[in-house]
């Protein structure tokens, strides 16, 4: 299996892998290095909700809401029903449900201590691209056979990013960076995204701008082949990856000054 897949599999599962994963991750160091990766922020992920105390008096406040049952009769049967549910119980437990998660959220991200499911599911998403199109990266010029090739007019790459919110902007950083490639693409299917590819120093670069809520702070992606950021802007959210070796740090400030979030 490819690694997409395998990831897929293993973000499924974690804490319980087939054993067709335990066997390709023993039989390939990157694939293992995901799986123990994976199942180290799974436990992380446990750690955090079950170190969260329940607020004290909560449970004896849910204990002492009266049990008034009613009978509900449908045409399964008769089902009994508590009048409190539709009132003071499920009120105390949303609360308190919502409390832990977002203890439990901010927690996890005030203590770098593991990506959460939209950082996933982004990774996910723009590595899916990077394999599944690998004819967008040789664009460049060092990775393309065939003739050299142009670069993109600022009008053409603003036509593709308008649906995604963000357009060029006209500055002495956008003329150094020539744009070989820029398509619509899907990293999260609610929300609008571009993909553009870039020259890099080892290879092609990719810039991916999503339109979804920004991430709190900036974090690094990678996987046996490539490297990336992902990096808050002001109505989104910009990731670049690289191939290993890429300084994207160089790069970043000079692909986010070029960068206008017209949404």
């Amino acid at each position: 299996m490819d690694e997409i897949e395998f990831r897929k599999r293993v973000y499924a599962n974690p804490a319980a892998p087939e054993q067709e994963l335990v066997d390709a991750a023993r039989d390939n160091p990157d694939y293992q290095e995901i799986l123990n990766q994976t199942q180290a922020m799974e436990r992380q992920v446990d750690a955090v909700v079950n170190a969260i105390a329940v607020p004290e008096g909560l449970e004896a406040k849910l204990l002492a809401i009266p049990q008034q049952a009613t009978e509900v009769t449908g045409s399964v049967g008769t089902v009994a029903r508590s009048a409190a549910a539709n009132s003071s119980f499920f009120n105390y437990y949303a609360i308190a449900a919502s409390l832990l998660l977002v203890i439990g959220v901010t927690f996890t991200l005030s203590s770098n201590r593991g990506p959460t499911v939209t950082d996933l599911a982004m990774q996910d998403g723009v590595f899916t691209i990077l394999y599944s199109e690998p004819q967008m990266l040789a664009t460049v010029p060092s990775l393309n056979t065939g003739p050299t090739p142009v670069a993109l007019s600022m009008g053409s790459v603003n036509e593709v990013m308008a649906d995604a919110g963000v357009q060029l902007v006209s500055n002495t950083t956008q003329q150094d960076m020539d744009i070989y490639s820029a398509t619509p693409c899907v990293i999260l299917p609610a929300y609008k995204s571009a993909h553009l590819v870039l020259q890099g120093e080892e290879g092609a670069v990719s810039v991916f701008v999503i339109n979804n809520s920004p991430v709190q702070n900036e974090y690094q992606i990678r996987d046996s082949r490539f490297q990336g950021l992902v990096m808050p802007a002001s109505e989104g959210n910009m990731i670049l990856i690289g191939e290993q070796g890429e300084n994207l740090e160089e790069l970043k400030q000079t692909v986010a000054n070029s960068m206008d979030w017209t949404i």
